[in-house]
């Protein structure tokens, strides 16, 4: 009897569980067994320093078809002796473990039938969420996890097994240290592996963190927090790289905390890829406490021969300069920071140890060049040609370098001090669209082939008709007006076709008042270019807003989705009504949450201000109030063991209830008007004895509906 009670509650109640955050990495694998049998090996890694709960128990994996049709969900138990502490290892005698880093793991097993199938099946683990320290993702609280291995066609046909991963990455790594991981993965059918660097699968959120079964895809990947991060910035500093063929990893990380990292392995046969295996797992960087040297000084220096070195190393408590290692090994200092006058122009390198005669030192040696200027920055009169979005300037450099010739040029233009799109270029003659009119700046910044720089500012005036300020698009109601061209300049000359409902087809900006969509023609010219442009009016009506809900028929308690959706042409802000069921009334997709069937209307008030109404209905279903969902207990034990001591009525949808037990005389033991209240097999004070008791039951469940029940209920010891 206890074990149909927590059967019951963990199937009816599940949803209900914690958000987890102990998640920090897995990977789901599988091995044919022959005669469409496979064996399925779910890896997951749990943080148990900072995470909690403890893994699944048990674990779920769905199982679909090409289609997203759930064909079987897979209830794999928690086999506590596969479990260990993955061991921190450094391969540096200097660096010390993190105190605050564990890692523990374990494998579900289990076995399943996949008959061929087109298309093949997809596996797929879900849970949230991840640990909170991560550092490139925004929200890692609320962002899943779903493990997949995709089964294909070929895979099926072929009897093949995934290639599985041979080592777990270092549960530690230390910033500022290279890493140099050997990531790749055995085939146990022999074909060509090919790795990459991937983006992991997000999954299920707070609200419903382990889905039984686990939901369907296709599966959207992880939002990283970018900037800085990206797939190709996944840690900071020096990129992690992937050999493609050996798959080994290297890097150098430069940021503390927490990284999720994706990587994918290809299994490829006669050409074609047949399988991927993914694995998702966290990088903790930490400070192992090896002394860092590091300073800063400019590659080049012109025109100065006193260089200031600025210290930036950790770690370290004593420190020696070299300032001249290659000719003069003995000049240098020891201080924190150092400055030093060169005598003269050339190369030369610089050398600081840290902590010098230590067991754990570093070193870290640059190179500084001390030079003359003598580049000189110049440009021809830049040239105007017409362009169909404005004017396009091409710029002639002129700049020389009579010792050593110009090498890099950088081009940065501004208008009115604001950056302009598209406004820089590298190379030597570079050409620039300018679409807006104004007081512009041309910067000129010339690299020498001994790395001295010089820089030029030219101004100048551009007169274009800005066509950006034209829409491509307006919205208005039907009979009223609305202006083409606001902001237009009037040095121009225009002609707008057709002329039909305008008050000028000449004038930079005139008003239509159309009595149907139409478009619009422009054309705008002066001595030298001719430009184009088009309007399109749209008149707008109800039809242009379409209002849906997805699903349209819930349950009591779950959600829909609303959506407003305006025609393409049209903008404008939504209402919603009645409010007080949606998660924000003032959006054009809120979630409603209704407790009865409910129309809501949406309505779009347009730039123009016209206004646009739809509706979509939300229909609500609710659970039988019947005992599937009303549950008392057959029997209990108050025997003290913390075991089913109390008699409890386990419901999700009752609003009220009543319900009493009477001993063998008819005579009332116990008397409830909450879903919180619990029997605990006594009365007045007295332990009652071992025996079956009567009792009656009556439950008003969401939606209005009476249940009520007469039976037994046996109390043990």
């Amino acid at each position: 009897m206890k074990q149909f009670l927590l059967v019951f509650l963990f199937c009816c109640l599940g949803w209900q569980q914690g958000k987890a955050t102990h998640i920090v990495g897995g990977e789901i694998t599988y091995k044919c067994l022959g005669n469409s049998l496979y064996e399925v090996n779910l890896t997951v890694y749990r943080d148990c320093y900072n995470g909690e709960p403890w893994f699944d128990k048990p674990a779920y994996i769905g199982v679909y078809d090409a289609q997203w049709t759930l064909v079987k969900t897979l209830t794999i138990e928690l086999d506590s002796t596969i479990n260990d502490t993955i061991p921190i290892i450094l391969n540096n005698p200097c660096l010390t473990a993190p105190p605050d880093v564990c890692v523990h793991r374990t494998t579900y097993k289990t076995t399943v039938q996949l008959p061929f199938k087109p298309g093949g099946y997809t596996l797929v683990y879900q849970r949230c969420c991840r640990n909170k320290l991560i550092q490139n993702l925004p929200d890692p609280l609320n962002t899943g996890i779903s493990y997949t291995a995709t089964i294909t066609e070929a895979t099926l046909q072929q009897c093949n097994s995934s290639a599985v991963f041979n080592n777990w990455p270092p549960v530690a790594i230390c910033i500022h240290q290279p890493i140099d991981f050997d990531h790749s993965a055995s085939d146990p059918d022999g074909d060509i592996l090919r790795y990459r660097i991937c983006t992991p699968l997000n999954g299920p959120d707070s609200l419903i963190p382990q889905p039984i079964p686990p939901f369907a895809g296709p599966y959207q990947e992880i939002i990283w927090k970018d900037p800085p991060y990206n797939l190709s910035n996944l840690l900071g500093g020096t990129p992690l790289r992937i050999d493609s063929i050996t798959g080994f990893i290297t890097g150098v990380p430069n940021t503390l905390g927490n990284f999720v990292v994706g990587i994918c392995v290809e299994e490829i046969r006669n050409g074609e890829v047949i399988s991927v295996t993914r694995r998702d797992f966290q990088y903790n960087v930490a400070d192992c406490g090896q002394p860092n040297a590091a300073f800063f000084v400019p590659t080049v220096q012109c025109d100065q021969p006193t260089v200031n070195f600025e210290n930036l190393s950790t770690g370290a408590s004593t420190y020696k300069w070299l300032f001249d290692l290659e000719n003069n090994p003995t000049l240098g200092s020891s201080g924190f920071s150092a400055n030093y006058t060169y005598p003269d122009t050339g190369l030369y390198t610089i050398m600081l140890v840290v902590d010098p005669g230590e067991d754990c030192t570093d070193t870290l040696i640059r190179q500084i060049r001390i030079a003359n200027t003598y580049i000189n920055a110049s440009v021809d009169v830049p040239q105007k040609e017409c362009d169909d979005n404005g004017i396009i300037i091409n710029v002639t450099d002129q700049s020389s370098d009579p010792y050593y010739g110009v090498n890099a040029w950088q081009w940065r233009l501004t208008r009115s001090g604001s950056p302009v799109q598209g406004g820089t270029s590298m190379v030597q003659n570079p050409e620039f669209l300018i679409e807006i009119p104004g007081m512009y700046s041309l910067l000129l910044i010339t690299t020498s082939g001994n790395g001295c720089k010089d820089s030029l500012l030219i101004p100048f005036d551009i007169a274009v008709p800005n066509l950006s300020l034209v829409p491509d698009t307006l919205s208005i109601c039907k009979g009223e007006s609305i202006s083409l061209f606001p902001g237009a300049l009037s040095n121009f000359d225009y002609q707008w076709t057709p002329a039909t409902w305008l008050n000028s087809d000449t004038i930079p900006n005139p008003m239509a008042t159309p009595q149907e969509s139409i478009n619009y023609s422009l054309q705008i010219s002066d001595t030298t270019c001719i430009w184009d442009k088009n309007v399109y009016v749209y008149v707008a009506t109800d039809q242009n807003l379409m209002v849906t809900a997805t699903p349209p028929k819930i349950f009591f308690g779950q959600s829909s989705q609303l959506d407003a959706n305006l025609s393409p042409g049209f903008n404008g802000n939504i209402k919603w009504t009645p409010t007080n069921s949606l998660s924000n009334a003032n959006i054009y997709n809120p979630v409603a949450t209704p407790s009865l069937s409910t129309v809501y209307e949406a309505t779009a008030i347009l730039t123009s201000g016209c206004v646009l109404r739809g509706t979509a209905l939300v229909e609500i279903l609710f659970l039988n109030c019947d005992e599937r969902y009303v549950f008392l207990p057959t029997g209990f034990s108050p025997n003290g063991d913390s075991e089913n001591d109390v008699l409890k009525l386990e419901s999700n949808n009752v609003v009220e209830v009543y319900w009493v037990i009477y001993n063998r005389w008819g005579e009332k033991v116990f008397e409830a008007d909450s879903l919180d209240d619990v029997w605990d097999g006594t009365y007045k004070g007295e332990i009652q004895p071992v025996e079956t008791y009567g009792f009656y039951l009556r439950a008003t469940c969401d939606g209005g509906q009476v249940f009520t029940r007469k039976g037994n209920v046996t109390l043990l010891r």
